[in-house]
């Protein structure tokens, strides 16, 4: 068992694959969160990996197209632990430019800031920082 499983706070999956970007994002996410557990990766597998160790995720941010997502089942094993998930990155944008996103999955678009990513999560949990 995980870690993270025994602990009462959220837990946050972010998986992008440019590591300035990553850190980033995972400094928002614990500014907004300070109590949370923040796992990263920077390839899908690892991500999968972390995914499958836990009981519950919060949100997690993939950075990867709708298609791609469903097509690791990264989707279906998120929603069974009760999680979100948040698209970023270029196939993401792509898939949402070109009107062709097969699913209801938010997008971070680019240019994000610290703002928008705090905003997109007091949406999609309910809750201010």
């Amino acid at each position: 068992m995980d870690d993270t499983d025994s602990m009462n706070g959220e837990v946050y999956v972010l998986m992008l694959r440019d590591f300035v970007v990553l850190k980033d994002l995972e400094d928002t996410v614990r500014d907004y969160a300070p109590a949370a557990v923040v796992l990263t990766a920077s390839e899908c597998d690892q991500a999968l990996a972390l995914i499958e160790g836990l009981d519950r995720i919060s949100i997690a941010f993939v950075e990867a197209g709708a298609k791609a997502v469903a097509a690791a089942r990264i989707d279906t094993l998120v929603a069974a632990r009760g999680g979100r998930i948040v698209l970023l990155g270029d196939d993401a944008e792509d898939e949402w430019e070109a009107g062709n996103q097969t699913s209801v999955l938010p997008i971070l678009l680019r240019p994000f800031s610290s703002q928008t990513v705090e905003r997109l999560l007091v949406d999609l949990l309910g809750r201010p920082a």
